[in-house]
């Protein structure tokens, strides 16, 4: 629970949505260059669960548009999809003809004022597991809500990727390693068959629990993924993490294992680097982000990085807030702040 809390207090925080938002009504609140529709994808205990859809109405494009899906960070605790830091991103990727999806999901972790779970897992079910399956299973569920109005939008089923910060990193990278091992949740919330296009975590891992669960067995090949993280993060594993209660594999560990399957792969690592990589490529690793997208997930390229980048001012315990580039971090909050973004 120490660590649930610690990612809270460095991820993606926003106010959570209104829980009574209808369906087709537009978020007046999200600033954008793209056409933003909110829309209802599927109702949880009596509560609708929302996502809004970033794109250009009018664009002209060959073929349905591939879609780019965003969890946001916090820890499964706090958090909503409407971050101005996410803003710039997908108008980026919208202007380059990709439909871009924020989704909320259930906060699996979220205490009310007493201090009681507002969500209890059913008994025997690890919460932390608990957590992170039900944010998944929110995942397919949108995903499911976007492949069956694939024609309303002018989408491809085949080319959607899923993308999030810590937390919903965690979510996504889990979400693709369930389709690929054969999980229950996958089987019982998707498309027979179906698969993503790509992942991109930022400060993900894939987290599991349970005596069995000590090794990632991948039932078949999954898709490409673009790894962003920090080498000394202490919130998530950056290679293998193993406890009495979870074990952890990270982007180091997993993309050693997408060599051996010849799956492609882009691992942008911090050397030294802490969990703000969880929010930093929001902003600052847009070049690597269209690389891999127009590379390797339209573009079919079988490509295999392990890119690095170092810093003078490594991490440190009185400094491990701003480790990537000195003074971004707190840049990074001031713009969360003022709901402004400065250009590239």
């Amino acid at each position: 629970m120490k660590r649930l809390l610690i990612i809270g207090t460095v991820l993606l925080m926003a106010f959570l949505a209104q829980a009574n938002a209808q369906p087709q009504i537009q978020q007046q609140a999200i600033v954008s260059k793209a056409d933003v529709t909110t829309v209802e994808f599927v109702v949880r205990d009596s509560k609708p669960i929302l996502m809004d859809i970033y794109q250009f109405k009018d664009q002209k494009t060959e073929g349905g548009r591939p879609v780019f899906i965003y969890s946001f960070g916090g820890a499964w605790a706090v958090g909503s999809r409407v971050d101005a830091l996410c803003n710039p991103l997908y108008d980026h990727l919208c202007e380059k003809g990709w439909v871009c999806v924020a989704i909320d999901y259930r906060l699996g972790s979220a205490r009310g004022r007493d201090g009681k779970p507002l969500i209890t897992p059913p008994e025997g079910y690890n919460p932390f597991q608990y957590s992170i399956d039900i944010g998944v299973e929110d995942l397919y569920a949108a995903t499911t809500w976007l492949i069956k109005h694939a024609d309303e939008y002018n989408i491809d089923p085949e080319k959607i990727v899923i993308s999030g910060s810590s937390a919903g990193a965690i979510n996504s990278m889990n979400a693709e390693y369930y389709i690929c091992s054969g999980h229950k949740i996958a089987k019982e919330n998707l498309p027979e068959g179906f698969n993503y296009a790509g992942v991109v975590p930022m400060a993900g891992a894939v987290y599991l629990t349970g005596e069995n669960e000590t090794e990632l067995k991948w039932g078949k090949k999954p898709c490409p993924m673009c790894f962003f993280h920090g080498s000394a993060d202490p919130t998530v594993t950056f290679d293998m993490e193993r406890g009495p209660s979870r074990h952890g594999f990270g982007p180091y560990y997993v993309s050693q294992q997408l060599y051996a399957m010849d799956v492609p792969y882009m691992l942008n690592e911090y050397f030294g680097g802490d969990h703000c990589m969880a929010l930093l490529p929001l902003k600052w690793f847009w070049n690597e982000i269209d690389s891999f997208l127009d590379r390797i997930v339209l573009g079919g390229q079988n490509i295999k990085v392990h890119s690095v980048e170092r810093s003078d001012k490594p991490r440190t315990d009185a400094n491990w807030l701003d480790t990537v580039r000195p003074g971004q971090y707190q840049a990074v909050n001031r713009m969360r702040g003022q709901g402004d973004v400065p250009q590239r």
